[in-house]
C-alpha cells in the first residue's frame, strides 16, 4: 500500500473564540500567503495537473484543484494516490513541483501589498506568514520574491495543523513574541477566519481575492478588506 507511514493530514474540529474588536491589535500582522499576497492559485492548478493528468487520464478544474486545498503540497498528492504505489507518488510529486515552480514565475504579487509590508515595516510592527502549503512549495515563491527579511517567522503546513486548527498562527505569534490577541491574521478563506478566530486574534478578510466570498460573506470575522490599502487605513487606525 501507498506510503503506509506517511503523515496523516487531517482537519481537527476547533472552538471559535470571540475577539473584542477594540482591544489592541498592532502588536503583529500575520498574512496567510496563497491568495492573500500573491495569486498563486494558477501555479498550484498547474502542478496539481502535472501530477495527476497522466494517472487519471483527466484535467482538473481550479475549483476541483481548490477543494483538495488544507494538506501541504505533498500532502494534496498523497491523498489523491492513497492506494497507489510508492514509485507513482514519488513521480507524480517531480512533475508537481517541476510545473510549479515555472508556473510560479508568473504568479504576481497583488497591487498594493508591496506598498502595504513597506509600511507596516517602517511602522516597526512584526509581520509574520502562516500558509497552509509546503515549505518546499513556499520556498520556491519566498526566494523568488526574496522575502524572508521582511518577515519575522514563517509557518508553513509542514509545521502546524491545516487551518482552520488555530495551531499555525498560534506558532506564529509565539515565533514573533506577541501575544495573540494583539495579533491581526488576515486571509482569503474560510479556513483562514476560522483559525484567526480560533487562535483569539483579529480575523480580516483579504477581499481582494475573491473565490471564497459567498462562504465568507456568511461567516464571522472583524473586518473586510477589499484592497490591500484599504487594510493599511484600518491598521493605521488600530
Amino acid at each position: 500500500m501507498f506510503l503506509e507511514n506517511r503523515r496523516k493530514y487531517a482537519k481537527t474540529s476547533v472552538s471559535y473564540l470571540l475577539v473584542n474588536a477594540n482591544s489592541p491589535v498592532t502588536g503583529a500582522v500575520i498574512f496567510d500567503f496563497d491568495g492573500t499576497l500573491l495569486d498563486t492559485f494558477p501555479a498550484i492548478s498547474i502542478g496539481f495537473n502535472a501530477a495527476l493528468t497522466p494517472i487519471f487520464h483527466r484535467t482538473y478544474s481550479d475549483a476541483e484543484v481548490i477543494a483538495h486545498f488544507g494538506p501541504p503540497d505533498e500532502g494534496m498528492i498523497a491523498n489523491a494516490l492513497k492506494d497507489h504505489p510508492r514509485a507513482e507518488y514519488d513521480e507524480a510529486i517531480a512533475r508537481y513541483f517541476a510545473a510549479f515552480e515555472e508556473a510560479d514565475k508568473d504568479c504576481a504579487i497583488f497591487s498594493g501589498i508591496a506598498e502595504l509590508l513597506d509600511e507596516l515595516a517602517a511602522r516597526q510592527i512584526p509581520l509574520g506568514i502562516m500558509t497552509g502549503k509546503g515549505r518546499r512549495a513556499a520556498e520556491i515563491t519566498l526566494q523568488r520574491l526574496q522575502w524572508h527579511p521582511r518577515f519575522g517567522t514563517i509557518i508553513t503546513g509542514d509545521d502546524a495543523l491545516a487551518k482552520p486548527a488555530p495551531d499555525g498562527p498560534l506558532l506564529a505569534a509565539r515565533e514573533l513574541n506577541v501575544a495573540p490577541q494583539n495579533c491581526v491574521f488576515v486571509g482569503d478563506s474560510p479556513a483562514d477566519m476560522g483559525a484567526a478566530k480560533a487562535a483569539g486574534m483579529t480575523a480580516v478578510v483579504a477581499g481582494w481575492h475573491g473565490f471564497f466570498r459567498e462562504e465568507l460573506e456568511r461567516m464571522e470575522w472583524d473586518f473586510w478588506a477589499n484592497t490591500p490599502d484599504e487594510l493599511g487605513a484600518w491598521l493605521r487606525e488600530r
